[in-house]
């Protein structure tokens, strides 16, 4: 599903279930009730799983990476559109994804009107705040309005992966050995990381989250504003996602969970059984 350097939503918290995407045999994804322990397998394989009010918005791999719509009580899913997507993100009303056939970026209501192209250039990754745009193409990283208007050039740098946190844009860094960089969009000025090449972010909103594949793909955690840095967790681990006060991982294709406060790690499912642990 390309470099994508977030959690790719495979992991979603909704209607008081937990959606995890089976990576190992993608068989379907896991939909998993905490308060009885059941699971069940949806028919689908879902990434870049988004809530929403009429359910949840995902990129289904089993039907062509098709936009779909799954039913947030019963699991059943409709397509939304025909277009093959990937990076989706949803804000409001709307759904940005980019087109994976042609790699441009699209906006798209959740009902499937007005879809338009955001940007002319293939997109390799992107990300939103607010009315504002930041997507990273083979010149640089850009940004427009929502809507596609007022496109400004923001950095030369070559991006693998986009996150925003704050007024500050993280990437790995193509030109730079894949070090993790930050940019100030304030200042204009970047920060590179010599000793983490991240495989995975994700972010708390006060910190941000690594798995370095310079140090077996362990779990960092960096302070931003002091630039200080440390490892959380030994395990091998890809696919971090932030849910409440716990950070879900995928470890040897298997999903494990930790608390941010403390603690090991813990089995969360095996996807040969689908076995939910507690």
């Amino acid at each position: 599903m390309g470099d994508h350097l977030g959690g790719s939503g495979l992991v979603l918290a909704a209607g008081g279930k937990l959606l995890l995407t089976d990576i190992c045999h993608y068989s379907g994804t896991f939909w998993l009730d905490p308060a009885n322990g059941e699971t069940r397998l949806l028919d689908g394989v879902f990434w870049f799983m988004n809530p929403a009010e009429d359910g949840i918005y995902a990129s289904d791999q089993q039907r062509g990476h098709r936009l779909c719509r799954i039913d947030a009580r019963t699991g059943a899913v409709e397509p939304v559109t025909q277009a093959p997507c990937g990076g989706l993100i949803r804000q409001g009303d709307w759904l940005y994804y980019i087109n994976e056939e042609d790699r441009k970026l699209y906006r798209l209501r959740v009902d499937g009107r007005e879809e338009s192209r955001i940007a002319d250039e293939a997109v390799e990754a992107f990300a939103l705040q607010g009315d504002e745009i930041y997507y990273a193409t083979g010149l640089g990283i850009r940004t427009c309005r929502a809507d596609g208007s007022g496109r400004e050039i923001v950095s030369d740098a070559a991006s693998a992966g986009l996150l925003l946190l704050g007024d500050k844009l993280i990437y790995a860094d193509k030109k730079n050995r894949r070090l993790l960089t930050v940019f100030d969009l304030r200042t204009g000025s970047a920060r590179a990381y010599d000793d983490l090449v991240p495989g995975s972010l994700c972010t708390d909103g006060r910190y941000l989250y690594c798995s370095n594949r310079m140090h077996g793909d362990t779990i960092y955690r960096i302070d931003l504003e002091l630039g200080s840095k440390i490892r959380i967790c030994g395990d091998s681990a890809d696919h971090l996602h932030m849910i409440g006060g716990e950070m879900y991982f995928s470890s040897r294709f298997e999903w494990h969970k930790m608390s941010l406060s403390g603690g090991q790690a813990a089995k969360v499912i095996t996807n040969s059984r689908g076995q939910y642990d507690e």
